[in-house]
């Protein structure tokens, strides 16, 4: 129901790595090397080194994924060359307690690790501001990688400088600050007690999901909350991450978006707060 920019993605990543070895090949560009090049180790995953590329093919490919932060950031924690050209050194890196320090070198595929699971998570004020964040332009977004057992986090702020996605800064904030601070002190709890969890769901709980088995048609309906157990998903626990694309938040009313990098999946989990207690009201994939 949900366009699959993840799958899609995917997809675009294979098909630049599969673009970059015809074009190692290729003697149009002009720009050989000696023969010793070709046992050298290739670094990145994704982006081969600058110099096998045609320089107008690198611009293209660049640009086109420049377009799309999503884009930008699932090549970034794979290629070791954007890890080193798009950090801005020296980088301020604040903790908790806004202590500073200045970094001059960042394990970048450590430090982003995070994002290369199975899965990664968005969180929205509403269902409309999905598409619409992240199809409106930006030159400013929020990475949050929100660590649920010790209510802290680490934001990370990536700006578009003359087109290109750059990392600028790299902050500590608590949990029991900033506007998500209620539902995320809320959902630590949720998402690692069973029992809580069962206790915050809504009676009847709003079901929506594909039924494989009759060409793709949608189910929509309710279940009993008793029920999630065995219609429910697995919930991220643990650790989650959060995009700030630009959206809003509604201090009554989240949307998490739970986006399979492998298989494409999209799984919407929405909450509401109702007096002084929130509750998992919907379920949509």
């Amino acid at each position: 129901m949900f366009q699959n920019r993840a799958l899609q993605r995917m997809k675009r990543i294979s098909g630049l790595w599969s673009a970059s070895l015809l074009v190692v090949m290729c003697l149009s560009c002009g720009r050989g090397r000696p023969n010793e090049s070709f046992v050298e180790p290739v670094e990145d995953t994704l982006l081969v080194a600058t110099d096998t590329l045609c320089e107008e093919e690198e611009v293209v490919e660049e640009a086109r994924m420049d377009e799309h932060f999503d884009d930008f950031m699932f090549t970034f924690i794979h290629s070791r060359r954007l890890q080193r050209e798009r950090v801005v050194y020296p980088l301020p890196r604040t903790d908790g307690k806004n202590q500073a320090e200045m970094l001059h070198k960042l394990d970048c595929t450590r430090e982003f690790a995070f994002m290369d699971g199975d899965f990664y998570t968005v969180l929205y004020g509403n269902s409309l501001q999905i598409d619409e964040q992240k199809q409106r332009p930006h030159d400013h977004v929020l990475v949050e990688h929100i660590l649920l057992d010790s209510l802290s986090m680490q934001v990370y702020d990536f700006e578009r400088r003359s087109g290109k996605w750059v990392l600028t800064a790299i902050r500590g904030q608590d949990l029991h600050t900033g506007e998500l601070s209620d539902f995320l002190t809320f959902y630590a709890h949720f998402s690692a007690d069973s029992l809580f969890q069962q206790q915050s769901i809504a009676q009847p709980l709003s079901y929506s999901t594909t039924d494989f088995e009759s060409d793709n048609a949608y189910i929509e309906g309710t279940i009993d909350a008793s029920q999630w157990v065995s219609f429910g998903t697995e919930m991220p626990r643990g650790e989650i991450t959060n995009i700030r694309y630009g959206q809003t938040y509604n201090p009554h009313h989240v949307v998490m978006q739970k986006c399979g990098l492998a298989d494409g999946m999209q799984e919407l989990f929405t909450f509401e707060k109702r007096g002084k207690t929130w509750r998992l009201v919907a379920y949509e994939n």
